[in-house]
């Protein structure tokens, strides 16, 4: 007998001052593309710095729908 199981992939968009993964506004009033910096363009040698507000908006979501929270995250960037 084979068991089902079902994963869900969640995407929101959070109420934050600043991108997940720099220090560019979120503002959707600007022009388009104006809020880029050399991470959000990829460009070699710039790292990521992830935004603590957004993770904990996160974590907090997933305890309030009493999802499963992993302690340790990875992330790779493409």
């Amino acid at each position: 007998m084979f068991e089902t199981v079902i994963g869900l992939e969640v995407h929101v968009q959070l109420n934050t001052k600043t991108k997940l993964s720099c220090s560019c506004a979120t503002s959707f009033a600007e022009r388009q593309n104006s809020n880029t910096c050399p991470t959000c363009l990829a460009l070699p040698g710039a790292l990521p710095v992830l935004n603590k507000e957004a993770v904990v908006k996160a974590m907090r979501l997933g305890y309030a729908i009493n999802a499963d929270v992993n302690h340790t995250s990875y992330f790779d960037r493409k």
